[in-house]
């Protein structure tokens, strides 16, 4: 399915592209490694000049220097030292989003979909390990599936908690359903069907090791999603009748739904984040107080300890507020608008739908969490929304 030879990317790839691919393995590193290769090749561009050539070419790519700056004043104002940190990691990773965007190629991003597919299947192995390690721990001699309440015993492969591992095979999923609808002939290709099927099996079984609830209606939600847009109208309707199926059946046998004896308590302490959070954007509505400013007040409002306020419809707001998020508008303005003139060409509907659905996944998980704000959730997030400009000579207007 992929050949992952340096002659074979030497042949197929220019020099520029293959930083992109090393980043691309990075993610399957834990975070510190990650987000360390990150800088390391950014930092590489930069004295190349690769990264100065990307922000001259992409259009109001300035906004993000600006977003950025204000950030880092602030958190600084606010003796937010972690926050001033994570405005710098933030700068890093979007600077080489946009050299991504620059070298972005329709073979290149087939290519790196292809390898995400198959590092997949080596978190999934990994994480398997590591649930055999978690029923040894416990004494359960035998393999049986248990679905643990206690964070230390909810798988999480190489990723930092269950909670961005379960983000990250929404996004490993909903990628490998797109491989599928870009199939042009299932009977020629039924293999590849056969395999990329038994990847997303492999995912969601995983994704039940690690306990996380939240993901479920997220990923139903995606692959309605790409559905919808890419106008598979049929197969969207049987799915969604899937998903109305299991839902009944969960609300008509309560017992069965995951962690139930917890879910109580899980939202009595999601309320009292969200208190936090709402009275500290009451206090700093303009500009907040930086990146994790939620792990920088909580102590003071008696909080719950954790990183951030666990919404992504809070954090942004409570971390930036609306002054420093308008910064950034006018380039998510125009990354919008390029992928509606995508749309509108009909160019590539297939892609607009993934990108559509990673979008749609992110608000749906982040009603109730904010994993996205990550490094390797965040970098891929932003790697698919950012894939539009594989036509990037199509949509010149």
């Amino acid at each position: 399915m992929i050949i992952f030879g340096i002659d074979y990317l030497k042949e197929h790839f220019t020099h520029n592209q293959r930083y992109i691919i090393v980043a691309i393995f990075s993610m399957f590193l834990p975070f510190y490694m990650c987000g360390g290769i990150l800088i390391f090749l950014t930092l590489r561009l930069l004295l190349k000049g690769e990264i100065q050539e990307a922000y001259k070419q992409i259009l109001a790519s300035r906004y993000i220097l600006i977003f950025c700056g204000i950030s880092l004043i602030v958190s600084l104002c606010y003796q937010n030292y972690l926050g001033a940190v994570c405005c710098i990691a933030i700068l890093f990773v979007l600077s080489f989003i946009l050299y991504y965007r620059v070298h972005i190629t329709s073979e290149l991003f087939e290519f790196i979909s292809n390898i995400i597919i198959v590092m997949s299947l080596f978190a999934a192995f990994y994480g398997l390990i590591e649930y055999i390690g978690i029923l040894n721990e416990l004494d359960i001699n035998q393999f049986e599936v248990i679905i643990f309440n206690r964070p230390q015993d909810r798988v999480n492969s190489v990723f930092f908690n269950a909670n961005y591992y379960a983000m990250m095979i929404e996004f490993f999923v909903c990628i490998t359903f797109y491989k599928i609808l870009k199939l042009k002939n299932f009977k020629s290709e039924f293999k590849k069907f056969f395999y990329y099927i038994l990847v997303i099996l492999i995912n969601l079984f995983l994704l039940l090791l690690t306990g996380c609830r939240t993901a479920w209606p997220t990923i139903a939600g995606g692959i309605l999603t790409i559905l919808i847009v890419d106008q598979h109208y049929k197969t969207c309707l049987c799915i969604f009748a899937c998903v109305v199926f299991i839902g009944l059946y969960f609300l008509l046998n309560p017992s069965q739904f995951p962690r139930v004896d917890n879910i109580i308590s899980y939202f009595l302490v999601r309320q009292n984040i969200w208190e936090v959070a709402i009275a500290n954007i009451q206090k700093h509505p303009l500009f907040g107080e930086g990146p994790m400013t939620y792990m920088h007040i909580y102590a003071a409002y008696k909080g719950h300890p954790t990183e951030h306020a666990h919404s992504i419809y809070l954090d942004p707001i409570l971390c930036f507020g609306v002054i420093g998020l308008a910064s950034i508008l006018p380039f998510i303005i125009t990354n919008i608008k390029k992928l509606y003139l995508l749309w509108k060409k009909k160019i590539d509907k297939t892609l607009v739908a993934l990108i559509i659905s990673f979008t749609v996944m992110i608000f749906i998980h982040g009603t109730l969490d904010y994993t996205v704000f990550f490094v390797q959730t965040g970098f891929l997030y932003l790697l698919i929304a950012s894939s539009f400009d594989v036509y990037s000579e199509s949509l010149i207007d």
